[in-house]
């Protein structure tokens, strides 16, 4: 029986890039992308260099949670295991946005999608002896989440840009990765949170604001995004179950997060919030 692997934001960059790896390895893989176009084409692409039926595409806006209960719905339908998990969907937004929900959409697409995949997954995840990597960013050490109510931020009230709300987004990343590890500690499920290196991806290319174009000047000198993809190949596909989590990768290094990383209270509060708010959200839709 094929190994199973899902790949979020599958369609270019790290998220692609792992999912060659894991074609090249033998493994199925489901692609969750957003465009069903690019996500048809990757899809396409990497169905001939696999064995049939062993490269699927799940098209899922991150955004939309209840968009996103409905994939892991048909995810845990469609595979009795899930052997890997890599959490790689992220965006940037220069303007403040609000998804239909009332959530702000950077940290909607990088976080909470995320956390309601990852935690409505789980007994999938557990059956499969589960590696899930969160592809995070040192960007994270920039974050400040103590500076309003975590509602605030998730919601876009306490907007304090683009480059804030991203760093936001991936310190949130990494808080959910170490307190994922405390919570779920003993169910064979590892996980771990990755900075992929400064890459040349699409993230900088949808907006036109200046750190946007400065990014796109500099993206010839970046690393490509094959660094990233073989480093989250590499914490996805290793032995079932084995190993120590709750860790934060730079590249292939073993590294030290930022120091608000490590605060538990941050962390519970973050869950705490995170759950609460996708609850409301999912009530609501299926009121």
């Amino acid at each position: 029986m094929l190994r199973t692997a899902v790949v979020t934001g599958a369609n270019s960059g790290v998220g692609r890039s792992v999912a060659e790896r894991f074609v090249r390895a033998g493994t199925r893989v489901v692609l969750v992308c957003r465009n069903r176009e690019r996500g048809e084409r990757v899809r396409d692409e990497l169905a001939g260099r696999a064995p049939a039926d062993a490269v699927e595409l799940e098209l899922a806006d991150l955004s939309d949670l209840d968009g996103v209960r409905a994939l892991a719905e048909r995810l845990s339908g469609r595979h009795r295991a899930i052997h890997a998990l890599v959490n790689n969907a992220g965006v940037y937004r220069a303007r403040r946005e609000r998804t239909p929900d009332g959530l702000e959409v950077t940290m909607a697409t990088n976080h909470l999608g995320h956390f309601v995949l990852t935690t409505r997954l789980r007994a999938t995840l557990e059956r499969g002896g589960a590696r899930v990597v969160n592809v995070s960013s040192n960007g994270h050490r920039s974050a400040r989440l103590r500076r309003a109510p975590l509602e605030a931020i998730l919601t876009g009230e306490a907007w304090a840009g683009g480059i804030q709300a991203y760093c936001d987004s991936k310190l949130a990343n990494v808080l959910f990765t170490f307190e994922l590890a405390r919570r779920w500690s003993g169910s064979g499920i590892v996980v771990n949170a990755l900075h992929p290196g400064v890459l040349s991806t699409r993230i900088w290319n949808q907006n036109a604001n200046l750190p946007s174009l400065l990014m796109r000047l500099v993206k010839p000198f970046m690393k490509p995004p094959r660094v990233g993809g073989e480093a989250a190949f590499a914490l996805a596909a290793g032995p079932s179950g084995g190993g120590a989590g709750g860790r934060y990768f730079d590249v292939a290094v073993d590294a030290k997060a930022g120091a608000d990383a490590y605060d538990e209270g941050l962390a519970r509060d973050l869950w705490n919030e995170s759950e609460r708010v996708t609850a409301a959200v999912l009530r609501e839709a299926t009121a």
